[in-house]
């Protein structure tokens, strides 16, 4: 895909046409990803997999269960905020990243794990370690290929839509520079499990004034 500069001046201000267009043309590609998440995720089929993930970890919030969260690079940070909400909603919760300083896994333990490709080498190995020493009570995948190593171990596997580092590496879009990688999924993955906490927030009787507390003692 080529871009040509296209200079224009608007209110006496030098506009490049060109970076205008890449940004927009990026944000509508991660708003048309978004509202196809959407509709795959609203038909039953898929709901009823989302509705099951909410169910777990609202048991896990009243049940008073640990929450591991496991990703690598980007998604690392997108489960970071998730873990976050969870916090604020009075769970505990582990970033999986370094087996030796983890607590161990029980089997009244919740586990998650978030990989566009369902392949990412070091989630894979953590994954094999961790999941190998103990079942916990339930696993989440959260995923673009819910065929792979990573989407197969979930008792619950929810696929989102976005193309991840695995496609772009496949050469699946000829737009692949305005959306990097996993961007698209990182983005759908942010925006689903912020709509989950939401859910689970309504779910327990909290309020915004409610989060903003557990924020504030958080932090």
């Amino acid at each position: 895909m080529v871009f040509k500069d296209n200079i224009e001046t608007v209110k006496g201000v030098k506009v490049n046409g060109k970076a205008r267009e890449i940004l927009f043309q990026s944000m509508e590609l991660i708003m048309n990803n978004l509202q196809e998440n959407m509709d795959h995720l609203n038909k039953p089929k898929h709901f009823k997999h989302t509705q099951k993930f909410i169910e777990l970890v609202y048991d896990g919030l009243t049940n008073k269960r640990k929450f591991f969260l496991l990703a690598s690079g980007r998604s690392a940070f997108i489960l970071q905020c998730f873990a976050t909400r969870l916090v604020h909603l009075g769970a505990e919760v582990y970033m999986v990243t370094n087996l030796a300083s983890m607590p161990a896994l029980s089997k009244d333990d919740i586990l998650i794990v978030l990989s566009g490709s369902g392949t990412t080498p070091i989630v894979v190995s953590l994954l094999k370690n961790y999941v190998n020493t103990v079942k916990p009570y339930g696993i989440v995948t959260i995923t673009s290929h819910p065929e792979t190593i990573i989407g197969r171990v979930g008792d619950i596997t929810i696929k989102l839509k976005g193309r991840s580092k695995r496609d772009t590496d496949a050469g699946h879009s000829d737009t692949a520079v305005l959306t990097p990688e996993g961007t698209q999924f990182e983005i759908a993955a942010f925006v689903y499990l912020d709509a989950i906490i939401a859910e689970l927030a309504i779910k327990m009787g909290k309020t915004n004034e409610d989060l903003l507390k557990a924020h504030s003692e958080a932090t």
